[in-house]
């Protein structure tokens, strides 16, 4: 069914069929989160069986993860931009939640750190193709929405990851966690290949002809000189660097300042994901839709106030001396980091033509998972081992706390990218 590509020209609306198809890609980006951040609950456990430091967690939940997801998201990009994406998809669902379960196989650091590597490799393939799919199913006019439900992937995501992973890890052992978050993608891949049309490139831009194409190296130019695409972009990253440092590193915070269990931390923070995160993108998305329509320049300010105002929420959570204190400030900043993404999103994929936009979503998965989810949850972990003698266990919030500084870099690249729109009645890609 996947090979079904009906001719260019022939599809203006996908009737309901659509939102069956944004399901499920949303269940593939939840089941690549829970996947990819399974590890987090579990890092306290790597730590004591094979002796750890928090740089070595950080490189676990880090680099292990984003080198080949960041790097390989390009050249698989390039080619669901010229070939059928939902078979690369359906692969790359297989090989990720292989590899998740073969790391509950592990002997050591290192043969973990591989384990990790193999997740990242099949993970590289999800994204940038997903993201092509989504665009090509609904119109610009909906693409805030979409793009905020199909982002509601990471927030189910983790919240399954962490209270199943949690419960099982606590029950059963860490082992067991991977294997029972791992296998079940399998099934997922095989629903995706076989229910999921390839749609018609472009067919929903009317502005944009279907049959133009660039060259790679043209493309790239092109890409580089789209200031809105640009900034956008490296507005996205700075807020991703926050996200990924925060969602891989607030369990240990949770496990060692606050008297919880290991299911109780799991299932505190998914269920805080779930209950703030889901709001946010959708309120989020419902009102990028309209301001996207009054104003795309008003849109993208939105969107940079919305990250500004996390700084200050999360710096006090993480001073907060208890648990409930901490988790209402996190969840409140939690919304604001949400409001915005589906928008921004929704506002770089229009801001390009249909067939750069595999590559577009690839280059900004490339910089945002090497500085964000590469460096983010390393540069955590390197501070914290570097203040230990200073706050002891609160060396890890005082971490946190630094890397905030990322949300402040966020909110100007936002504005700056605001700038670079001229002309509000305009309804082409900007180039």
């Amino acid at each position: 069914m996947s090979d079904q590509v009906t001719s260019p020209g022939t599809v203006t609306s996908y009737g309901v069929y659509r939102w069956y198809v944004l399901g499920v890609l949303m269940i593939v980006y939840a089941f690549s989160f829970m996947d990819r951040q399974i590890v987090s609950i579990l890092l306290e456990d790597l730590r004591l069986e094979f002796d750890l430091s928090d740089t070595q967690l950080g490189l676990l939940s880090g680099i292990a993860f984003a080198l080949f997801y960041a790097t390989l998201g390009v050249p698989i990009a390039r080619l669901a931009d010229r070939s059928n994406r939902v078979r690369i998809v359906s692969i790359a669902i297989t090989v990720w939640s292989a590899m998740t379960a073969v790391c509950g196989l592990a002997g050591s650091f290192w043969h973990l750190f591989l384990a990790r590597i193999g997740v990242g490799v099949g993970e590289a393939g999800g994204g940038p193709p997903s993201h092509s799919l989504v665009s090509d199913y609904f119109d610009p006019t909906e693409r805030s929405v979409a793009m905020s439900i199909y982002s509601m992937g990471p927030t189910v995501g983790t919240f399954i990851g962490l209270a199943a992973g949690g419960w099982v890890a606590q029950e059963y052992g860490w082992r067991w966690a991977f294997a029972v978050v791992g296998l079940p993608g399998i099934l997922l891949a095989v629903l995706l290949y076989t229910t999921v049309k390839e749609p018609v490139r472009g067919a929903l831009d009317n502005a944009v002809k279907p049959a133009q194409r660039l060259g790679f190296n043209a493309t790239v130019r092109e890409l580089v000189k789209n200031r809105l695409w640009l900034w956008n972009m490296l507005g996205h990253t700075s807020a991703i660097f926050v996200g990924y440092g925060f969602s891989s590193w607030k369990p240990a915070l949770y496990l060692r300042q606050f008297d919880l269990s290991q299911a109780e931390v799991g299932t505190l923070i998914g269920t805080m994901a779930l209950l703030v995160g889901v709001p946010g993108l959708l309120v989020g998305g419902l009102i990028g839709d309209r301001l996207i329509a009054r104003s795309r320049k008003l849109a993208v300010r939105c969107i940079a106030y919305a990250q500004l105002l996390v700084v200050p929420l999360y710096v006090l959570g993480l001073m907060a001396d208890g648990w409930l204190a901490a988790t209402a400030l996190l969840g409140l900043g939690l919304v604001f980091y949400q409001l915005g993404y589906g928008t921004s999103i929704s506002i770089g994929l229009s801001a390009v033509n249909p067939h750069q936009r595999a590559l577009a979503a690839s280059f900004g998965f490339l910089i945002a998972n090497l500085l964000g989810l590469g460096l983010g949850p390393l540069l955590v972990g390197a501070i914290s081992d570097a203040a230990e003698s200073s706050f002891g266990i609160r060396s890890l919030a005082f971490a946190l706390g630094v890397c905030l500084i990322a949300m402040v870099i966020s909110f100007v690249c936002y504005w700056i990218a605001s700038n670079a729109i001229k002309d509000e009645g305009e309804s082409a890609p900007a180039q």
